[in-house]
């Protein structure tokens, strides 16, 4: 703001004017003010974002995975300290702020900040009116100027010219000086917008900003818990460990003394947070205590004057106004103390209070911390107890392996005379010792055998290469054979190919090929032979017919003639059409019950369905039946003869249709 007081003119603050104004009081002769209550406060600020420093590692150190290996309670553990963290975060952000705005209120850091503004804001104000002369005198010159022209230009008119350009360069100049002064002025404004204020309540913000999480909106309280949720980091559980070999558990005692070392830095830091807290509360409870004592003190003084009011005048405070009701507690200076002891008893409580709050929070987390560390000690106690026992048993089992052998040496050059025979022996026995050597070795300190695994895999995958389409054939089988798979004498249609299945595989199945025009299919007299792997290839869909039904769906499409008696003629067809249905209707409802009950799911009952409809510009009527598979071609042609009968027995209806009509299958194959 140092530009404003350059820029203002005058370079005088308003204090500083008014002493030197003749007839004003001077400021040096106004009594001093009182202490702000608040004044206890004024060196807390650097303490205070030591502490919001301090909150902020703490939480980011919580919030880093510390533990590799552990028990699932361990989770529990972590997760309870990432919240408690971010609990104490908040809180730690919430008394901050509130002590600023009392260090603020009380001292002479921000409280100045609104009194630049305003000067800031005056200032502009200024300006802008003196553009606003300066501008109206500017365009009155401008007028005078043209009338000067107008007249004569020597004489006294003349000499009046000049006088008026040099007052309109003199108006010109300080209007130029008017119009640097508002773009300075906007240029300060700017920059004071963006700083967002100052002291200790800007510093507090700009933690804040850098911890979003921490400043949100998040329950405040003791088991109040964070907005942010991280996800758990994996962990060797200890029970796999204690089952792996001595590398893993090796592995996995590190991992839980790393453990041990975070978490006891971490209650360190825990600790440290509670004492600076506490520190920072001290004071602010002082002036809590303060304000009580002197709440007491000017309620006790109003008490004990009540009684003698009462004494004094009983009849004239029933008789007073509603202006004298409660004179004396209620009105006065007792009652403007205790208004101001509340509201500053408020401020102050506003800081203190999430103090408290994140004092027991720290306190839950440090209980929080122990447990944990107990429990990582236990756990470094159960591991290093098995690895030590399995180092114990490789070096007995490598002993007695040794041992073995050297017996195995010994007996052999005892008992063996054959030099050659006795060679054999020795050579077997190293082999054999340095055998089982090492399988007691992969044994104990191979986990799983995740490397011999991967070196099998490479084998394996090999083969996997060389025998892909055998391999494919026999996974495909398992499918082909379930629920819904395919069963000899079912009908599929599979690349292109309709047939019924005469028997299926362990890697490749078969088909006795079908063919035909129109709505029958008969047997070409080949057999089509699949893989089972063709099941996998995306392009070669398969279509079987659904588990358990022997059905399938015909479409009947009469064209009728313009005039007709559309109702009668369809009601004639479609009576003969469920003439026939008649006879194999019994049979496809008990397939669609047994269907039904055998996949315990709702299937749309079959039945015939008929509608007359526009189709390419011609009327005709149209309905599906359902036929079986195996006697469709004997189906269509009973409704064939049947149609024909109808039309050569019934003139209404053979002059009814403009067509012959056309018997199909719903789908083909």
């Amino acid at each position: 703001m140092g530009a404003l007081v350059l820029l203002s003119g005058a370079g005088l603050t308003d204090s500083a004017r008014s002493q030197q104004q003749p007839g004003l009081p001077s400021q040096t002769a106004q009594p001093a003010a009182p202490q702000s209550p608040y004044a206890g406060l004024q060196g807390q600020g650097d303490a205070v974002l030591a502490h919001l420093n301090a909150v902020i590692q703490f939480y980011r150190t919580v919030n880093e995975p510390v533990q590799k290996s552990g028990e699932p309670n361990d989770v529990v553990y972590r997760d309870q300290a990432v919240a408690q963290a971010a609990q104490v975060g908040a809180l730690a952000f919430q008394s901050a702020k509130a002590e600023a705005a009392l260090i603020g209120s009380g001292g002479s850091g921000t409280a100045a900040e609104p009194d630049e503004q305003e000067r800031l804001q005056a200032a502009q104000t200024d300006n802008e009116q003196r553009i606003k002369v300066l501008e109206a005198r500017q365009k009155a010159l401008d007028g005078q100027n043209a009338g000067q022209n107008a007249g004569q230009s020597e004489g006294p008119n003349a000499r009046a010219a000049e006088a008026l350009d040099a007052e309109k360069e003199q108006v010109q100049a300080a209007l130029e000086l008017a119009y640097a002064m508002r773009e300075a002025f906007q240029r300060i404004a700017t920059a004071s917008g963006t700083r967002k204020g100052a002291g200790l309540a800007a510093d507090v913000s700009g933690l804040g900003q850098s911890v979003p999480e921490l400043t949100g909106p998040q329950r405040s309280g003791p088991g109040a818990t964070g907005n942010s949720k991280p996800s758990a980091p994996p962990m060797t559980t200890i029970d796999s460990a204690l089952s792996a070999g001595v590398t893993t558990q090796s592995m996995v005692l590190l991992d839980l003394v790393e453990t041990q070392h975070a978490l006891a830095a971490t209650l360190e830091a825990n600790d440290r947070l509670r004492r600076q807290a506490t520190d920072l509360r001290a004071p602010m409870v002082k002036i809590v205590r303060g304000l009580v004592d002197q709440g007491q003190a000017l309620s006790q003084q109003a008490e004990a004057a009540m009684p003698a009011r009462s004494r004094a005048g009983p009849v004239r405070v029933r008789q007073s106004g509603a202006g004298q009701v409660g004179a004396g507690l209620s009105s006065g200076p007792a009652k403007e103390d205790l208004q101001s002891i509340t509201k500053q008893f408020k401020a102050v409580a506003a800081a203190t209070i999430p103090l408290s709050e994140e004092v027991i929070v720290l306190e839950q987390s440090h209980a929080n911390l122990v447990a944990w560390q107990a429990s990582v000690r236990q756990e470094y106690a159960s591991i290093l107890h098995s690895l030590l026992l399995r180092i114990l048993v490789i070096v007995i089992a490598l002993g007695v392996i040794v041992g073995g052998g050297e017996a195995w040496k010994r007996a052999t050059n005892r008992y063996i005379r054959e030099v050659r025979r006795r060679r054999q022996l020795l050579i077997v026995q190293r082999f054999v010792v340095g055998f089982l050597s090492l399988i007691v070795i992969l044994f104990g300190f191979v986990t799983r055998f995740d490397s011999l695994a991967t070196f099998a895999g490479f084998i394996t995958a090999g083969i996997a290469v060389g025998l892909q389409t055998i391999l494919l054939s026999v996974a495909a089988y398992f499918f082909i054979i379930g629920r819904y798979g395919i069963k000899v004498g079912d009908r599929i249609t599979i690349a292109g190919v309709t047939g019924d299945v005469i028997d299926v595989g362990l890697v490749r199945f078969y088909l006795m090929e079908l063919a035909g025009t129109g709505t029958g299919l008969n047997p070409t007299g080949r057999v089509a032979v699949f893989s089972n792997a063709v099941l996998f290839q995306a392009g070669t869909p398969l279509y079987k017919q659904m588990p358990g039904t022997g059905y399938a769906w015909h479409e009947l499409t009469v064209k009728l003639a313009d005039g007709a008696d559309y109702k009668a003629v369809a009601d004639a067809i479609m009576k003969e059409v469920r003439a026939v249905y008649e006879g194999y209707r019994a049979k496809v409802e008990k397939q669609h019950e047994t269907v039904q009950q055998w996949m315990q799911a709702a299937i749309e009952e079959p039945g015939i369905e008929s509608r007359l409809q526009f189709t390419g510009g011609e009327f005709q009527l149209w309905a599906r039946f359902p036929v079986e598979i195996h006697e469709a071609a004997e189906t269509d042609e009973k409704i064939t003869h049947a149609l024909l009968n109808l039309m050569g027995t019934d003139a209404a209806v053979k002059a009814a249709v403009a067509g012959r009509p056309s018997i199909q299958p719903s789908v083909r194959g």
